[in-house]
């Protein structure tokens, strides 16, 4: 009983952890955005309609994914260790970065972040924001495949958002199979 309690005790605070440096990365990310906006200059009706690329650090969120309709909201940051997929969710390396054209592959824990997931709905809007602007984006298909499906990394000739989470949610384990969310841009 007390290796069990031991058990229980680690994986509440990793648990605690992962939430507190979720909500530590939104706030900085809202803080570093809201010092771009006060900085950037007035856009002309002529400017371009994509944002620019966003640079970052290791530590610092790229975006904040939100899809309003499941209350989800995560910071979205660079690569996909450990470490990463504990604080939010990942841009899977060798694909797009929000805030640039073609396919922007997310991918989060699916007993964590995108939990919110197994309620997804073809329609739903899905917004990336970004230091300096937003993505929007509507579902337009979900489905799951097999782990070893790479297809879903591809480069897409139209801006696309693919996100990617563990299937079944409620399985114990390493689970079987991948849920894909694949949206495309509404506007930016």
């Amino acid at each position: 009983m007390l290796l069990g309690a031991c058990g229980l005790v680690v994986a509440g605070f990793v648990y605690a952890d992962a939430w507190f440096g979720s909500r530590q990365a939104v706030a900085e990310f809202k803080a570093a955005q809201a010092e771009v906006i006060e900085t950037l200059p007035v856009m002309s009706a002529s400017a371009s309609a994509t944002p620019p690329a966003v640079a970052s650090g290791d530590d610092q969120a790229l975006a904040l994914l939100t899809i309003d309709r499941l209350e989800l909201e995560v910071p979205v940051f660079s690569g996909t260790n450990k470490k990463t997929l504990n604080r939010g969710a990942g841009v899977v390396d060798g694909t797009s970065l929000p805030g640039t054209a073609g396919n922007i592959v997310v991918s989060a824990h699916r007993d964590s972040f995108f939990r919110p997931l197994k309620d997804i709905r073809i329609g739903d809007v899905i917004e990336l924001e970004l230091r300096d602007g937003m993505q929007r984006f509507r579902v337009g298909e979900t489905f799951i495949t097999d782990p070893l499906d790479v297809s879903v990394l591809e480069p897409t000739e139209t801006p696309t958002l693919t996100l990617i989470t563990c299937y079944p949610f409620y399985f114990v384990g390493f689970a079987p199979e991948r849920l894909i969310v694949r949206a495309t841009l509404l506007d930016s």
